[in-house]
């Protein structure tokens, strides 16, 4: 039976929210390895089977709470315009208020240490194309630069700025520098990810900035004493 058959209906639809929601709490308080399909279950008055009768898998259910994470973070950023399209205009349009938003997001990632967790564990296994995880962080990586190279764009017009690269290969070294920082805090509590995020990207529009070009006819000025030859 298909995952559409399990959810399709209205009770099945709210079921399956009932249990995201309960395991994406689990993961939050408890942490990543603290969770498990029968704490999930109990917490949802049902069986582990019954669990697995609207999920495929257990790490298909943990995709699925990664995407809901994703679809919280995506409201609180674009005022929950439900249009994938509308939202990525919408933070291209205000770029310093993008990147305000995704430093904050990445401050409150601090604060549910086991959704981190989850997501670089489930980024280890996406690099198996049979894994469920490799289409969520193919998909997940192409938005998020898509949004940030739009972001990345504003600005080169707004600033002036010329950063020598494309747009894209900006977002991505953007999106491994957010990545990167997330590991190097659980292994390192005392990280400020967002602090260091933060800088990072100061230091990169800096580093873009034009400076004004020295003027031709101060620069080749004839300032010699000697007269000049005939």
């Amino acid at each position: 039976m298909a995952i559409g058959d399990r959810g399709s209906y209205p009770k099945g639809k709210v079921r399956r929210k009932q249990i995201l929601d309960a395991a994406l709490t689990i993961i939050a308080v408890d942490g990543f390895d603290q969770t498990s399909l029968s704490k999930i279950s109990k917490a949802v008055g049902i069986t582990d089977v019954g669990v697995l009768h609207y999920f495929d898998s257990m790490d298909d259910l943990m995709m699925e709470v990664l995407r809901q994470r994703d679809a919280n973070d995506m409201a609180t950023m674009t005022s929950s315009l439900s249009d994938l399209a509308d939202q990525i205009r919408q933070l291209a349009g205000n770029p310093d208020r993008s990147l305000e938003q995704m430093l904050a997001i990445t401050a409150r990632n601090a604060k549910t240490p086991g959704l981190v967790e989850l997501y670089a564990y489930m980024s280890v296994k996406a690099s198996n194309p049979k894994s469920p995880a490799h289409k969520y962080f193919k998909r997940r990586g192409r938005i998020e630069r898509t949004m940030v190279g739009h972001a990345v764009e504003t600005l080169i017009e707004k600033d002036h700025l010329d950063i020598g690269m494309d747009p894209e290969d900006m977002a991505r070294i953007i999106q491994a520098l957010l990545d990167g920082l997330q590991i190097q805090w659980l292994i390192d509590r005392n990280v400020d990810m967002s602090d260091l995020a933060g800088k990072a990207i100061t230091l990169m529009r800096a580093g873009g900035m034009q400076h004004p070009e020295p003027d031709a006819t101060t620069t080749n000025e004839h300032t010699s004493d000697e007269p000049e030859h005939t």
